[in-house]
């Protein structure tokens, strides 16, 4: 065998335990989520259910309790209602952060201000702090505004914690675009504001989406804000109703799986869509 030929072998041996090792969980948990909870009780263990079942699903959707469910759903619709109140939560966030971003992290980039370096490494340091540092003020703030189990709290904690990270991201693409079509788009009589709007956003375009995808798969997975400050189901997104299917007792497996997975799918779906666009603005930004 010549080297070539090895390292093609290798390559593709890393490559498929890559995969194996990063679907192996999400194909357990679609199996576990279409078997019954005396499937996944049995010993020894079965990898595949026996009779496979949409029960748990049902039983997700429609909002049962007692022994069929576990005990563990005890209100009809919570789920379908947290999974909404994800969405919700993760679009006005999305939108509000890029449209924060998008237009600081350009003027950054083109505009020359006094103080206009020290201020965008002033925002982007806010990055390394950990949020759980400040979750006792955090908490503090928004019981003191009334937006304790409000969406719009969720919101607002959302941006001001994710918009430096995305903001630094455009700052990074910007510098890489050409300015000569902006610099023409002036000379031709345009405002600073029309030749962004016309000329510049265009040019973002690969790199909103990019951008979208990374504030989307961040907002929507997040567990310790909304656990924080979210305290009935009228509030909780999915992230936070999910582990409240662990009962003190007894857990209905199937069940969990089937939550897990119809949590997976929404932002899965934005990543598989928007999935090149993340790979040529991460390379662009190193």
């Amino acid at each position: 065998m010549t080297h070539s030929s090895a390292a093609r072998l290798l390559r593709t041996v890393a490559i498929a335990a890559t995969i194996l090792w990063s679907l192996a969980p999400i194909g357990l948990g679609v199996a576990t989520s279409l078997s019954t909870q005396a499937d996944v009780q049995a010993v020894p263990a079965r990898w595949l259910p026996g009779h496979a079942t949409l029960d748990p699903y049902r039983s997700l959707l429609g909002g049962t309790s007692g022994s069929h469910a576990g005990g563990t759903v005890s209100e009809s619709g919570a789920f379908a209602h947290a999974m909404w109140n994800s969405a919700s939560i993760t679009l006005m966030s999305t939108l509000a952060i890029l449209c924060v971003a998008i237009s600081a992290g350009y003027a950054s980039a083109r505009l020359r201000f006094p103080g206009c370096g020290a201020l965008f490494r002033a925002i982007v340091a806010t990055t390394v702090v950990p949020v759980f540092t400040v979750v006792i003020a955090l908490f503090q703030l928004m019981a003191d505004a009334h937006l304790i189990d409000h969406k719009l709290g969720l919101v607002l904690v959302f941006v001001s914690t994710t918009t430096p990270l995305a903001m630094w991201l455009v700052h990074n693409h910007v510098k890489e675009l050409p300015a000569e079509p902006e610099e023409a788009a002036l000379i031709d009589g345009c405002t600073r504001w029309q030749a962004f709007r016309h000329v510049v956003v265009p040019q973002m375009r690969s790199g909103i989406a990019a951008l979208s995808a990374l504030v989307v798969l961040s907002v929507w997975g997040e567990f310790l804000i909304p656990l924080l400050l979210t305290s009935t189901s009228a509030g909780k997104p999915v992230t936070v109703l999910i582990p409240e299917y662990v009962g003190k007792y007894t857990t209905n497996y199937p069940l969990l799986a089937a939550a897990g997975i119809l949590a997976l799918l929404p932002p899965a779906i934005v990543a598989l869509v928007l999935n090149r666009h993340v790979r040529g603005m991460l390379s662009g930004s190193s």
